[in-house]
């Protein structure tokens, strides 16, 4: 599923580490506002997602909604300058 909103991007992190099992996890989040509900809120963006928009530039922004058993994540999937 879905969703769209007007915003903008606050910030963004990346990085990796090595769990316990050895294992490489790396990870790419970032943070937007929203202008009509005037939140905050976070999502992953994958790999294969469009570049993210410049930093407080307004937007209208796409994400996928993944519903899971007991979590519910955004994934960020582009967005269109306003």
């Amino acid at each position: 599923m879905l969703t769209q909103c007007k915003g903008y991007l606050l910030d963004e992190q990346k990085g990796d580490f090595v769990n316990d099992r050895g294992e490489k996890i790396s990870y790419h989040k970032a943070r937007f506002y929203d202008l009509d509900s005037r939140k905050i809120f976070k999502v992953s963006v994958p790999t294969d997602a469009d570049a993210l928009p410049e930093e407080q530039v307004h937007c209208e922004l796409s994400f996928e909604v993944i519903a899971g058993e007991k979590f519910t994540k955004l994934a960020y999937r582009g967005y269109n300058l306003l």
